[in-house]
């Protein structure tokens, strides 16, 4: 399979993961999508999907629970690192964020923070092997 129709066939499956509620399956498939693009080299398909990769992350509820919980910790910790937000995080029983039995990853907090990020709701700044964190003005 190429890398073109491999990033068709993860956008296809984001797509149809999201018409049925799995905005986990949903993300993964948008981010092997976006993935697959680079891989090919493709710079139009590659901002078209990652446009739409975008998009979803803003109607994603678990990135607005995730988000939410994560920002008054922020908030609080001016200049905190994202290597220990993520631990601290992780310890989250965020049952409701899945229709199942699932912790929430180190992944999970990643994501939500490179888009709050991105979205303007906060700053990532590179130290070291981390990134300081702080509200955005």
């Amino acid at each position: 399979m190429s890398r073109n129709e491999d990033a068709m066939m993860h956008l296809n499956w984001a797509r149809q993961a999201e018409r049925q509620g799995d905005f986990l399956g949903a993300r993964m498939g948008y981010l092997k999508c976006v993935e697959s693009w680079k891989q090919a080299g493709d710079d139009a398909e590659l901002e078209k999907a990652t446009k739409e990769y975008e998009a979803f992350v803003r109607r994603d509820p678990i990135f607005e629970k995730l988000i939410s919980a994560l920002l008054p910790t922020i908030q609080a910790n001016p200049g905190i690192l994202q290597s220990d937000i993520a631990k601290h995080a992780e310890s989250m029983v965020c049952a409701t964020l899945y229709s199942y039995n699932r912790p929430v990853a180190r992944e999970d907090i990643y994501y939500a923070l490179y888009f709050a990020d991105k979205f303007g709701k906060i700053t990532r700044t590179k130290k070291g092997r981390s990134f300081e964190l702080r509200i955005a003005d």
